[in-house]
């Protein structure tokens, strides 16, 4: 929503004014305006603030996570730091280094931006909404829950010989199908764009066809965890 400042009274049209010449409403000659209308020598004129740059203000969680990512991603290219290989989730290690659950997060494949790009593109198109809907404490938790539970699918996957164990899984792919989960629990209580949460799912089912590295487990595990954690939020609807 835009919040919209009060506007002074429009000066008049060159009409005949009812006021008399002795009026005290009345300014300089010729002029439709009161002196307190007038604007003051040196005061600010600050310009309204768009719809997006607002909801960017109003989701700092979002935002802090969205640069701290993309970051992390851009030091990715320093060979000398091995930040990939320090970060991803490997299936076969996850026990012995159980902070890769969240980690993996942080890491995004290389060279190429589309896949970083791709993830803060759904990150700042729906957690904007959601932080500023639900609350920041909602959207934190349910975005790293969400991607712990994308990384626990890829393991347990590896478990039942589905996904590969040695691999390195990157991205937060999981934790943006978490916030994605939520939208897509049945509520009045978020007024959602539907179009653009289905549209999103249909893109990302279509890249596995184009892309077959994409960790639809990741996907999945997020959705689910994001699901769960959005119905208990959602439910039982708000009686008014």
């Amino acid at each position: 929503m835009t919040d919209h400042p009060d506007h002074n009274e429009p000066p008049t049209n060159g009409g005949r004014s009812s006021f008399s010449q002795n009026s005290p409403e009345v300014g300089a000659a010729g002029s439709g305006r009161t002196p307190r209308d007038w604007p003051q020598v040196g005061q600010a004129q600050t310009a309204p603030r768009s719809p997006a740059v607002q909801a960017l203000r109003r989701s700092p969680v979002t935002v802090t996570i969205a640069v701290v990512t993309v970051t992390v991603w851009l030091t990715q290219f320093v060979p000398a730091w091995h930040v990939q290989e320090k970060l991803a989730f490997v299936p076969l290690w996850a026990l012995d280094e159980p902070w890769r659950f969240v980690s993996t997060m942080l890491v995004h494949s290389q060279p190429s931006p589309a896949h970083v790009l791709f993830n803060m593109m759904g990150l700042l198109l729906f957690g904007t909404f959601l932080e500023r809907t639900l609350g920041s404490v909602f959207f934190a938790v349910t975005y790293v829950l969400s991607g712990v539970g994308g990384s626990v699918m890829v393991w347990l996957l590896a478990l039942a010989g589905i996904a590969h164990p040695f691999a390195l899984y990157v991205g937060a792919s999981g934790a943006v199908f978490g916030l994605v989960g939520v939208l897509l629990v049945p509520s009045k209580r978020l007024d959602r764009n539907w179009g653009g949460v289905v549209g999103f799912v249909l893109l990302n089912a279509l890249m596995l066809f184009v892309e077959p590295n994409i960790a639809w487990e990741a996907h999945l595990g997020g959705l689910i965890v994001g699901f769960v954690l959005g119905a208990l939020r959602l439910w039982p609807p708000e009686h008014p």
